[in-house]
């Protein structure tokens, strides 16, 4: 009797078993993934993730949270989504053209949290650029530095308001670059044919779906062709009217790159608060845009440039403020510090921008002494010429130093140079 209980009950809990989960005659479903073991099956997530990135070549986004339900659209591998809820496997979600649906949670992962493969190292960036032809003091530095260096970014792309991108390529910088194992980053900017970083460019780009997908492919093509790891996005002085359309553009971009296995990085101007009305950041939603890129460059310098007053490119306390609220949006392993190898030398008239170079034979020639600011962590002088007193400000390798207890505050993912060849060299002693 005991013992056909006990056979009624096995036969009752495989029944169950085979209803549940399916059985051998279980119809195929070609969304449906491979079978998992209990040694694979991933924990449940206690906290809903804000975005997931499909990962599945193909998914559908469902009318409900059942596979037999209508398709309201395919959604291609990178897609990013943002979550709404969760519900027996299947997450409610919205896409970037406002489409509200049910997706399977296999086919997605939370929304790049974590940090891609060829970035899990402290990041040294330095910027490439060239001042005229034969410029050598980027590729000097470069290839002195590649033992410290990990990514290179060099300063050659443009886009003009239709998404067409041009520049320069030099194959013999890429091919430096990996031979020694550096990522090298295209950086793709707004400046216009006279050689400025043009508002109405980036605008009527940004505001045209068309120019931005032509600018989304054309990034594509210029990455795959010339075996850039990914793209570095310096879009400045975007009107901030044009904020949700420039978070669009990089929605567009993550989708297409990451599909590919590229990397998705910008360069930001530095806030410390929402500033939406601004006319220099405004237009930058840190909280829209952290799940789109895998490393965000915040120029933290430019405290005071050459149109304002004089005083420290970059005030310790200033860089501080700026990372406290960049961190509210991106994770640590996300954010890169950039570091200025440059100064500012202020006269009555006007300010002017020199690089390490300049200003040490400033101090030479003038028989200053430059003194330190103790609050700033900045070194500064000034001097007289031509009965004109000038205020200088700018970066070395003690405050490089006093900048780099702040990566190791926070945890940064490191930092980025702008630009090579400007630098004090005693600063890679201190990488």
């Amino acid at each position: 009797m005991e013992q056909n209980i006990l056979t009624t009950v096995l036969a009752l809990l495989v029944y169950l078993s085979s209803a549940l989960f399916g059985g051998n005659n279980a119809a195929t479903d070609p969304q449906r993934p491979p079978t998992a073991s209990l040694e694979q099956s991933p924990s449940p997530v206690a906290v809903l993730p804000s975005t997931v990135a499909v990962s599945a070549d193909v998914a559908s986004m469902r009318t409900e949270p059942v596979t037999k339900a209508n398709v309201i659209r395919q959604l291609n591998k990178g897609t990013v989504l943002t979550v709404e809820d969760e519900k027996d496997g299947w997450y409610q979600v919205t896409d970037g053209e406002g489409n509200s649906g049910w997706i399977v949670k296999w086919a997605v992962k939370p929304g790049y949290v974590t940090v891609p493969a060829t970035l899990q190292q402290r990041e040294v960036l330095g910027y490439y650029a060239e001042s005229y032809n034969g410029d050598s003091r980027a590729l000097n530095s470069f290839v002195q530095n590649t033992g410290t260096i990990t990514t290179i970014a060099p300063f050659f792309y443009r886009v003009d308001q239709d998404g067409k991108v041009s520049g320069q390529t030099k194959p013999q910088l890429i091919q430096a670059a990996k031979s020694t194992g550096v990522k090298i980053l295209a950086v793709v900017t707004n400046i216009d044919s006279s050689s400025n970083f043009s508002k109405k460019t980036v605008s009527s780009l940004l505001r045209n779906k068309t120019a931005r997908s032509t600018a989304v492919r054309e990034i594509l093509n210029l990455l795959k062709e010339n075996g850039y790891s990914g793209v570095n996005i310096d879009f400045e002085g975007v009107p901030p009217a044009d904020r949700p359309y420039l978070t669009a553009f990089f929605r567009e971009l993550a989708a297409t790159l990451r599909a590919n296995n590229l990397l998705v990085t910008a360069a930001l101007p530095a806030k410390t608060a929402a500033e939406e009305w601004s006319t220099w950041s405004g237009a930058y939603d840190y909280q829209a845009i952290a799940p789109y890129l895998d490393l965000a460059v915040l120029m933290t310098y430019d405290q005071h440039y050459a149109g304002g007053a004089a005083g420290p490119v970059a005030a310790q306390a200033w860089v501080d403020s700026v990372l406290t609220y960049a961190l509210r949006y991106f994770a640590p392993q996300k954010l890169v510090m950039g570091i200025a190898a440059y100064g500012y030398d202020w006269s009555d008239r006007s300010g002017r921008a020199l690089n390490y170079a300049a200003i040490q034979s400033l101090i030479t020639k003038h028989k200053v002494a430059p003194k330190w600011h103790e609050e700033y962590k900045t070194p500064y002088f000034t001097y007289t010429e031509g009965g004109v007193r000038h205020e200088v400000w700018y970066e070395n390798r003690r405050s490089t130093a006093a900048k780099l207890e702040l990566v190791d505050k926070y945890n940064l993912r490191g930092i980025a140079i702008w630009r090579l060849g400007y630098e004090d060299p005693g600063i890679w002693n201190l990488f």
